[in-house]
């Protein structure tokens, strides 16, 4: 289909928190996209979101949305077990597509989406948003220009408040609708572990904690294919945090994704408390800080990565600038959240290679 007349125009299906707090308003700041169109089951939400963002059409049945010849891409963010019909049938009726993460709810699934892509002209890619992350990018710099020397060990937080609140979809609660932390959270540490360390995730140990949800706080070791081995910690009933260490021969890198000035190097043999690195660090956070209000007003770092990636997809489209995140990424960050759900349902280490093609039931429920 032919952009060169305009804006790439865009048909969002699932009306939901992310697409209502992300994604519309991110794709706002993008000229190069227009949303021209919504799709949801729920009128309540659709018309909701289609009045405020002032959005024409509107579909109850994404299929429709698809026959629309006006929409020439289309964002999949609807509940995890959709993802893949809904993609493959976006690429059917020739549109582009982002499929938001994880990329699908099994394997096989995965694996139909790849095979049909690759027959297709049409652009497809997963919404890993934290790799177009300002900091993330500057961290990728370090590393590749090999300052941090060769890297031993990396390790992540992700938590939030999710549990606490009243109007999560029941889908989010159940491990096998692709809701916990492992499939919601952990799978983008698992695709920015491959995406910044260029290295793959051979082995995880994986061990999760359920209530009333499956799955709401884990933990999880892996082993990945430099020598590094990798820990996360995981959680919806805690407090927000997003940050990532890495830690080479030669220093250290301490990235805090929701501060404008989270990122900190520490060269070999300097603690990062010490009195000249925290006098060199607010020296930067005071350069940063005009940069750092100007996010804040938009919505912060984490808000302005939907911009740069919902802009990366619309330049893949119109200039054929090569994606950035492949479908084959989003499968293989979807095959070592597999392997982890079989390690915590199992509580042996697996794997990713020997991952099962779909989820995992989980194991007995634990209550505290």
């Amino acid at each position: 289909m032919d952009m060169s007349d305009g804006p790439v125009r865009l048909g969002i299906i699932g009306c939901g928190n992310v697409t209502e707090k992300r994604h519309l308003p991110a794709i706002q700041s993008v000229s190069d996209l227009q949303v021209v169109a919504l799709a949801d089951i729920d009128d309540g939400s659709l018309n909701r979101l289609a009045d405020r963002f002032r959005v024409a059409k509107r579909y109850n049945d994404y299929r429709a949305l698809l026959a629309d010849q006006d929409v020439s891409a289309v964002a999949v963010c609807a509940p995890l077990s959709f993802h893949a019909e809904m993609a493959l049938g976006a690429l059917e009726a020739g549109k582009h597509v982002l499929v938001e993460k994880p990329l699908a709810s099994s394997l096989d699934e995965a694996d139909a989406l790849i095979e049909r892509a690759a027959h297709s002209p049409c652009k497809a890619m997963v919404g890993y948003n934290l790799r177009w992350h300002r900091l993330v990018r500057q961290a990728r710099e370090i590393i590749n220009q090999g300052r941090l020397g060769r890297i031993e060990l990396a390790a992540a937080v992700f938590t939030a408040g999710t549990h606490f609140k009243s109007d999560v979809l029941e889908w989010k609660k159940r491990r096998a609708l692709g809701g916990g932390v492992l499939m919601e959270f952990a799978t983008h540490y698992f695709d920015l572990w491959r995406f910044l360390l260029d290295a793959e995730v051979e082995e995880v140990h994986a061990s999760t904690r359920s209530d009333q949800w499956d799955d709401v706080t884990g933990t999880l070791t892996a082993h990945l294919s430099n020598g590094a081995l990798a820990t996360a910690y995981f959680s919806e009933w805690t407090s927000d945090r997003n940050e990532l260490h890495i830690y080479g021969q030669a220093g250290s890198l301490h990235l805090d994704l929701y501060r404008f000035d989270g990122l900190e190097s520490v060269p070999l043999f300097r603690a990062p408390g010490n009195i000249g690195g925290r006098l060199s660090h607010f020296g930067r956070s005071l350069r940063q800080l005009p940069r750092g209000v100007r996010h804040f007003r938009r919505g912060g770092e984490y808000y302005a990565s939907f911009i740069a990636q919902w802009r990366h997809f619309a330049e893949s489209i119109q200039e054929a600038v090569p994606l950035e995140c492949t479908l084959e990424d989003g499968r293989r960050a979807m095959q070592i959240a597999l392997a982890a759900l079989k390690s915590a349902s199992t509580g042996q280490a697996v794997r990713v290679e020997h991952a099962p093609r779909e989820i995992t039931p989980p194991g007995p429920r634990q209550t505290g």
